[in-house]
């Protein structure tokens, strides 16, 4: 698998789209329409098809999604848990070159890392509830958590941030609780 990533993206700029509940259809378009890779996370693949990566951290999240996902995403599906390789997803877990992280979008960056980005743009970021929402999709079905840890992910995106170093990393989420990578428009930065 290391062939696979490290250095797949070298010098480009790499697009993480997240789900948080800002993003819209119309910025996951212009993102498409610039031509750079693109990972997206958890149930965003339905909003980005044609993305270049799916990562969903949660093996929980596999074994609900793994159909619709096999039915409509054909782009690499990563995970970092051995329960969601249970159900079709690459695991990152235990890989020499991949620096984990806590969440499945900081794992995007993470990644975005690890293939080489010279500047990643993050989308979706919200990290907190936005109109009283936490994703763009609404509430996962009850087997599954939703965001039950989101006070902890600033703190996991601090960390991630530490790999960053010497990488440009813009946040042109529309709303967001992240202060380690400054704001940035989305349209600018592509």
């Amino acid at each position: 698998m290391r062939g696979e990533w490290v250095g797949r993206w070298t010098g480009r700029t790499v697009v993480c789209i997240a789900s948080g509940p800002s993003l819209t259809k119309e910025d996951c378009e212009t993102v498409r329409i610039s031509g750079h890779p693109v990972i997206v996370t958890n149930t965003t693949f339905r909003m980005c098809p044609w993305a270049d990566a799916l990562l969903a951290h949660d093996g929980k999240w596999w074994k609900e999604y793994r159909e619709e996902v096999e039915a409509t995403f054909k782009g690499d599906r990563l995970t970092c848990s051995s329960a969601g390789a249970q159900y079709g997803a690459k695991s990152l877990l235990y890989q020499a070159w991949y620096q984990p992280a806590g969440n499945s979008g900081a794992s995007a960056v993470s990644l975005a890392v690890s293939a080489g980005a010279a500047k990643i743009v993050l989308l979706g970021f919200d990290c907190q509830k936005t109109g009283g929402r936490v994703h763009w999709h609404g509430d996962h079905p009850a087997s599954l958590g939703n965001a039950r840890t989101i006070a902890n992910w600033p703190k996991q995106f601090e960390a991630v941030s530490r790999i960053t170093k010497g990488i440009d990393v813009i946040n042109c989420s529309r709303q967001t609780a992240l202060t380690c990578w400054p704001r940035g428009d989305l349209a600018e930065s592509l």
